[in-house]
């Protein structure tokens, strides 16, 4: 029975190895989530009512690509996210350039569940420089909330040039905000705001996300893996030493060997009785050991490896979701355009290429959810080609 206690030490030993790497992913939450960094990051996506590139690579503030932003007055960027928490972020920070001329004015606005809540202005941007901006989330209303459905970055003055946006992103509460107070211009220097500046976007589903940083799922995952691949060998260590160890080897060797004729052989026979007693033991222990602790490292490496397939299952799941709403708000704003048949084959070229080209230039993660929009694109451009070969010649004409 004291080796069974010495392996359960040893297991709340590992176990207790391990407490930093759960620590550090339970405060994964806690850190600057990215909302745009050379591609859409965590779940955001482009709603945008402007003209825009978000694979703009010139000028840029890091990485290889920017958005870059031709507006008019009351357009900009929505950057949507499905309904999230913002408990653990306290600001939301941006680099822009004004380009050529500068002196664009932007206001930020906050969202929640698709509506507008408050809006901030900040400073005029700088000419042919970044620079970076941070605006509260109590100054746009979206401190605290569970609704929380992304941000807009909108034109509000009368200057129009092309002005650029990089490395956006959510500041967490725990990381110290050196950024100076932004101070929201006078409600005198806007213009009024038109009564339709834009269609409202659809109405977002409701459904809750779960924020899984996945790569802290798969360093977990290997973590323990290579904890109970430890286990198994010290088990396996521990048994065979104690086999050597055992009071049989011990008894063994000390039997007095069969050419001496000293020997008393009630003597020989007693220690070969005990070398007998101490091996069964050690076989009871075995055993043992087999049947209480070899199930449950079984069972907890099965539900580590059901646990990683799950979460690539949702994985899988959600980026579909995102390429089929994707090719649906593409839809709607051709169906609401009416444009003709050659129109919308054309559109639907174009959105080919430009997801083409994401494909080859974007990460990993954004380039799956890439992938899968261009199928549906590719498919709904070949429905449209087949309907213009079905149609009369003369409709063109």
């Amino acid at each position: 029975m004291q080796y069974l206690k010495n392996f359960y030490r040893l297991a709340i030993a590992a176990l207790l190895l391990l407490a930093p790497v759960l620590k550090v992913w339970s405060q994964a939450g806690t850190n600057d989530l990215v909302i745009y960094d050379d591609g859409m990051e965590n779940g955001f996506e482009d709603w945008s009512w402007a003209t825009r590139n978000i694979l703009n690579t010139d000028p840029i503030h890091s990485g290889s690509v920017s958005v870059s932003v031709t507006a008019k007055t009351w357009e900009g960027l929505y950057f949507w996210h499905r309904p999230m928490s913002t408990a653990g972020y306290e600001s939301v920070s941006f680099w822009a350039n004004g380009g050529e001329h500068g002196l664009q004015l932007l206001r930020i606005r906050g969202m929640l569940s698709g509506k507008e809540v408050l809006g901030d202005n900040v400073p005029v941007l700088p000419p042919n420089r970044w620079r970076q901006y941070k605006v509260s989330l109590s100054d746009i209303g979206v401190a605290d909330k569970t609704n929380f459905t992304g941000i807009e970055i909108v034109l509000a003055g009368e200057v129009t040039n092309t002005f650029y946006v990089d490395d956006v992103q959510l500041d967490a509460k725990v990381q110290p905000v050196a950024a100076r107070a932004v101070k929201p211009a006078s409600p005198a220097q806007l213009p009024p705001l038109p009564a339709m500046a834009k269609a409202a976007p659809p109405e977002p589903a409701t459904t809750p996300v779960i924020q899984t940083p996945e790569r802290s799922i798969w360093w977990i995952l290997g973590s323990l893996m290579i904890i109970i691949s430890l286990l198994a060998c010290l088990v396996l260590l521990f048994w065979r030493r104690d086999r050597v160890d055992s009071p049989a080897a011990s008894s063994t060797a000390m039997l007095p060997s069969p050419g001496n004729g000293d020997e008393d052989p009630a003597a020989a026979e007693e220690w070969r009785q005990r070398a007998l007693t101490a091996e069964a033991m050690a076989g009871k222990q075995g055993q043992m050991l087999r049947e209480q602790i070899m199930p449950e490292l079984t069972e907890f490496a099965k539900q580590s490896l059901v646990q990683g397939l799950y979460t690539q299952r949702n994985a899988l799941l959600e980026t579909q979701q995102k390429a089929a709403q994707a090719m649906m708000e593409l839809e709607a704003r051709l169906a609401a355009l009416q444009l003709p048949l050659q129109e919308r084959i054309r559109a639907y070229e174009k959105r080919v290429a430009e997801l083409e080209k994401e494909v080859e230039s974007q990460r990993e993660e954004v380039r799956e959810l890439a992938k899968a929009t261009l199928m549906l694109v590719r498919k709904k451009l070949d429905d449209e080609r087949e309907r213009e070969r079905e149609q009369p010649p003369s409709r063109f004409n």
